[in-house]
């Protein structure tokens, strides 16, 4: 008996020193990836991501179009000149009795001019363009706001799904070693006539089994690899290791939740620049029933030589100005139409705006209660993966001195990794749940 003790002893020892050499081995050899932070992982993703950098730019084409210019504020200048030459036949009998004959008459006529053109007033309609341009610069740079959060939740979603496949992975590696151990064990009582081959035999299935769920698990995390490699704009191909647990922040409380969403979440603020919009055409509508006053100016140039003609030459010179009025008298009624479609649009945005933000509430509420289980379930499975743990322990001491069967230490090496398992999913839950709730509440850019 108790060179049989010694045996297990000795490769027990044997395989911690192969699984010690084999870490040293990955960690030194340069085989080990370098770790990425979930900071890099933002940053790098902030930078690169196509949405994030497609947004941007509609939003500097919203800051571009700003101007007093587009709003018809300022004045139109343009520059204009034409030559033209036409030789025809002229046949001209005057009162008189002159007459002039000419088969091959030539005429050259050349114009040129500098014209302004300049709205003075169109019932302020050029005021509310400037004003609505400013609301789409404002309402770009929401949408903007909006990508790079929608972007850094999707990035720390997958991040921390990578952490729990690693930390999975981990697990089935913890069980593959058990595992092994206990075909070791079952190997050496058979060789001393204490053990059976069925027992050897039953514990190198399940040995193949978790090197199975560990081949299949690796698969996995290289999956959500590509997967958080795509959402970085970088090619999908890199490799690297995250952190080895998932980090949750401070508890979240529902109040503030509520209160943080309604101010700062970004579809209720597109919603609301919205219904500023809104209120702005209809105001620009209403202007339309008020007359357009417009100041014209230029300075012209025309010169006129023909041989077709009495007049042979004619050259004009100088500036000319003006002021026209245009005030639409009645088109079908069509202005009061346009009005109360704009009060009725108006009226819907704000019934969208209220909609949304009870849909959000709602949505909140549900998000929080979840949380608040996860939180819950993380102690609980906490808790319990201490008493599996232990459980284990006790297990090995009393296989390796054959008082339980090989089935009994299986069914607590299963609780074992269920325990692990329920524990790291509560956690990655909680995380996403989380990242959500500082979603909607617009806190997740600080």
């Amino acid at each position: 008996m108790i060179d049989h003790l010694i045996k297990i002893g000795f490769l027990m020892i044997k395989q911690a020193i192969l699984i010690v050499s084999a870490f040293l081995v990955l960690h030194y050899n340069g085989t080990c990836q370098d770790v990425m932070s979930m900071n890099d992982a933002i940053r790098i993703g902030l930078e690169n991501n196509y949405g994030v950098l497609i947004a941007r730019n509609e939003s500097q084409i919203a800051a571009n179009n700003v101007t007093w210019g587009n709003a018809g504020l300022l004045p139109s200048v343009n520059i204009n000149a034409a030559y033209d030459k036409a030789i025809s036949s002229a046949d001209i009998k005057v009162v008189s009795g002159t007459e002039l004959q000419d088969t091959k008459a030539q005429t050259d006529w050349i114009n040129a001019g500098v014209n302004l053109k300049w709205t003075l007033f169109d019932g302020l309609n050029m005021f509310i363009r400037y004003d609505r341009l400013k609301k789409m610069h404002d309402m770009g740079e929401v949408e903007f706001r909006k990508a790079v959060e929608n972007t850094m939740a999707n990035i720390i979603i997958t991040y921390f799904d990578i952490v729990q496949q690693q930390m999975v992975k981990r697990v089935l590696e913890e069980q593959v070693a058990l595992s092994q151990e206990r075909v070791n064990i079952a190997e050496t009582r058979k060789s001393v006539g204490s053990g059976s081959e069925l027992d050897l035999l039953q514990a190198q299935v399940d040995l193949n089994g978790d090197a199975s769920a560990l081949f299949n698990q690796n698969t996995s995390l290289a999956n959500a690899k590509t997967g958080l490699n795509e959402l970085l704009s970088r090619d999908a191909s890199l490799d690297f290791r995250v952190i080895d647990t998932v980090i949750l922040g401070p508890q979240l409380a529902l109040d503030t939740l509520r209160k943080y969403t309604l101010q700062h979440n970004k579809d209720l603020l597109l919603l609301s620049m919205q219904k500023d919009a809104a209120l702005l055409d209809m105001k620009s509508f209403k202007a339309e029933r008020l007359p357009v006053i417009n100041f014209n100016s230029g300075y012209n140039f025309l010169r006129n030589e023909t041989q077709a003609s009495f007049i042979q030459y004619n050259r004009q010179l100088g500036p000319h100005f003006g002021i026209s009025a245009d005030f639409n008298l009645f088109d079908g009624f069509n202005q009061h139409r346009k009005v109360q479609n704009a009060q009725i649009a108006f009226l819907n945005s704000e019934l969208q705006v209220q909609q949304t933000w009870n849909q959000l509430d709602a949505y909140l509420i549900r998000l929080n209660n979840d949380y608040q289980n996860d939180l819950q379930l993380i102690g609980f499975e906490s808790e319990n993966l201490k008493l599996a743990i232990k459980n284990m322990d006790i297990a090995k001491e009393s296989y390796s001195i054959g008082t339980i069967s090989p089935i009994q230490l299986r069914e607590v090496q299963k609780n074992l990794m269920s325990a692990n398992n329920r524990l790291i999913y509560a956690l990655y839950k909680a995380k996403v749940k989380e990242t959500e709730l500082l979603l909607l509440s617009g806190q997740l850019v600080k």
